[in-house]
């Protein structure tokens, strides 16, 4: 989808320092939002850039344009990327992984040497940075990457029967590139549905509020597997001990989103309501009646289920 008329490209239309304090600014917030449940720790690079990026092999086997490897190599990274989510099914990719950082090397130095001929076909533009997928084990999410010469956040979608037009409940505003690249990008990584073009800062600014107005919630439940996730929709909570209102008492009660989030006493909040739960549960099926080939009459223990809280309350952000 190109626009009609090319961009106005006489004022810049990305800026590395920007770029590089919204990521951070954002994944701060998402590091501080998901410690409650989960232990991925947000890692910082030095000012002079990743070490372990350095270097012409590495700047060779990452076959990006040097903004873009100037923006990988100072970007802050997750130590367990496959742990944790920065928007609702949708995975962080570190370019610190050491499998990454041989395979970037090993390329690198077998082209300089000649042994690989020349660059060949790449699915990703040089110019464009991947900066999260879906996760392996979903059939639907969202791919995420940062074009470094539009200025652009790319949001692809990989269910072919949800529209969406923005972030968030915000209008996309990007700017399409005169070609098909985008097009071509959304194609070869199996979007699907379709993706849009979302300037930098409309994007982090639109996530952040998210997460602040926990529109977007960080999973709680440990038990069923949901710590590291972000929620955003009224279905995820079907299998788990924790109401939606439960779950926005305990991060309100602690301070979420000011400067004195306790995440200390939300945990603590979080482990006695679950140990409630839990007590209860045990002894709801005390009272189930054994022999008769019922538990309590058809329910277990006569108690009444920890309600699941209805739909309508969230504004649905990311279509899954």
């Amino acid at each position: 989808m190109a626009t009609e008329e090319a961009p106005n490209t006489s004022t810049s239309l990305y800026s590395h320092e920007e770029t590089v304090a919204a990521i951070t600014s954002y994944y701060e917030l998402v590091s501080s939002v998901h410690s409650i449940a989960t232990y991925s720790k947000l890692l910082y690079p030095p000012p002079e850039g990743w070490p372990q990026l350095a270097g012409d092999d590495m700047a060779a086997g990452l076959l990006h344009s040097e903004e873009a490897v100037k923006l990988i190599r100072h970007m802050p990274y997750f130590d367990m990327p496959d742990m944790i989510q920065i928007l609702p099914d949708v995975e962080p990719i570190s370019y610190i992984d050491e499998e990454r950082v041989r395979r970037f090397a090993y390329v690198g130095k077998a082209l300089r040497n000649g042994a690989i001929p020349q660059k060949g076909e790449r699915n990703i533009p040089p110019h464009i940075v991947w900066l999260g997928h879906r996760p392996h084990e979903r059939e639907y999410g969202h791919s995420v990457w940062l074009d470094t010469k539009l200025g652009n956040v790319i949001l692809g979608n990989h269910h072919g029967e949800v529209e969406f037009s923005g972030v968030a409940g915000t209008q996309a505003d990007g700017i399409w590139p005169d070609d098909d690249s985008y097009d071509d990008l959304f194609v070869v990584h199996g979007i699907r549905g379709h993706g849009v073009p979302i300037r930098i800062a409309t994007f982090f600014a639109a996530c952040e509020r998210s997460l602040r107005t926990l529109e977007w919630l960080p999973g709680m439940d440990e038990d069923i597997g949901e710590d590291g996730f972000l929620l955003d929709d009224m279905d995820d909570l079907e299998n788990t001990n924790l109401t939606y209102e439960q779950r926005i008492k305990i991060m309100l009660d602690n301070g979420w989103p000011d400067d004195d989030w306790n995440v200390e006493g939300a945990k603590r909040d979080l482990k006695r309501l679950l140990d409630m739960v839990y007590e209860e549960g045990n002894g709801e099926e005390g009272n189930g009646e054994e022999g008769n080939g019922e538990e309590g009459n058809g329910e277990e223990g006569n108690g009444e289920e920890v309600p699941v809280a209805g739909g309508g309350r969230w504004s649905r952000c990311l279509p899954m």
